[in-house]
This record gives structure tokens, sequence and C-alpha cells, in this order.
């Protein structure tokens, strides 16, 4: 197995940790709420084996939709502030006006070594993407909210332009620009 392989396997480790609870804690925090009653029952037919059922229809795509809105949240949040964080690593190193702008705004512990690589936001924002391909089929289907849909493809959208933009600030890292020099 290569190098980047182990690394990126170890790096979706947390997202897909993170996903499945994401969910799993949306359900039960909902349930808990509002008190709706919930079964766990075995299902050989389906995909999953275990399935949680409630009474009405209108409570499960309720618990459905906010569960993936929380999934959403779990995964859409750290992966803003990795591309925050590096693209004001990234700034700061090409234009010092920006520190003091992080002073102004009392984010100067952000700028730091640059730890969050290419590779970790790159597999952060693969798992936005299941995320949203999860919502959104939920969405067609009239499992969930249609604006969780909207909101989780347009989030992903725009992190996938954000992370592109990243990429390409590192690639112009490890091969400069030839008339940046001449």
């Amino acid at each position: 197995m290569s190098k980047l392989l182990k690394r990126a396997l170890k790096y979706a480790i947390v997202p897909a940790i993170l996903m499945i609870a994401g969910k799993v804690i949306g359900i039960f925090i909902v349930t808990i709420k509002y008190g709706y009653p919930i079964e766990i029952g075995n299902d050989i037919n389906g995909f999953f084996s275990t399935q949680i059922y409630f009474d009405d229809s209108q409570i499960t795509y309720f618990v459905n939709s906010i569960s993936d809105l929380v999934m959403l949240i779990v995964i859409s949040v750290p992966l803003i502030y990795q591309i925050l964080k590096t693209s004001l690593f990234q700034s700061t190193v090409n234009n010092p006006k920006t520190i003091v702008k992080a002073a102004k705004f009392n984010i100067l512990s952000w700028i730091t070594k640059d730890d969050t690589t290419f590779l970790q936001t790159f597999v952060w924002c693969a798992f936005l993407w299941l995320t949203t391909g999860l919502i959104i089929k939920n969405g067609i289907e009239g499992d969930t909210y249609s604006w969780i849909a909207y909101l989780a493809g347009s989030l992903s959208f725009f992190s996938g332009l954000l992370t592109l933009k990243i990429f390409e600030i590192e690639i112009d890292r490890v091969y400069p620009d030839s008339k940046k020099y001449y």
C-alpha cells in the first residue's frame, strides 16, 4: 500500500466516525427532546439489517430531516474551519497585512504552522460530498425537507470550489509560476 493511500485512510477515519455519529446522535436527540416512541428492529431484506421505526410517517420525516441536518453540520463545520485556517495561513505568507486584520478579529491563534494539508481537506470535502449525496437522495425520495437538500448542495459546491482554490495554491507552491521570476 502506498504512503499516500495510508495517509488518506488515516485522515478518513475521523470524518467517517463523525458522519455516522452525527446521524445517530441527531436521531436520538430529536427522539429524546420530543419524546417520540422509538423501536429498533432487524430486517434481513434491507441493505442495513438494523432499522429504526417510529409510529407516524410525519415523525419519521421530521426526525430524518433533523438528523440529516445534524450530520451535515458535523461534517461541514470542521471542513470550513480547515479551509479558513489554510486560506488564512496562505494569505499571511503572501500578504503581511492579513496579520493585522487577524489581530483585529482575535484569530491570531489560527496562524500557525501549516498543519492542515490539502489531502486532509480533500478527504473531508469528499465526505461532505458523500453526505450531500445521501441528503439529496433523501430529498428526492421525499424523506427529508427539500431546503436541507438545497443547503447541502450549495455548501458542498462552495466547499469544493474553495478546496480547489487551496489545491491551486499548493500547486503554485510546488511548481511556481514562471512569470513571477522573469
